[in-house]
């Protein structure tokens, strides 16, 4: 993977996080608070994979398994 990309991606997933709370919080204005969790879980679900992803391609490249182009 190459380093540019790994930084979008991180930037993505802070993007994606930062959309799930303002999903959340403007559901709740309208919506009750179960509605706008079900509206705002899928970006959360998408954005702690992501996370996941980049936390296991971090540590492969630091033990060297795989590189950061």
């Amino acid at each position: 993977m190459k380093k540019r990309t790994f930084v979008l991606l991180g930037f993505g997933a802070f993007a994606l996080i930062l959309l799930s709370f303002l999903l959340l919080g403007f559901g709740r204005l309208v919506l009750s608070y179960e509605t706008a969790r079900y509206l705002s879980a899928p970006t959360m679900f998408v954005s702690f994979s992501l996370v996941l992803v980049l936390l296991v391609q971090s540590v492969l490249a630091v033990m060297g398994v795989s590189e950061l182009e």
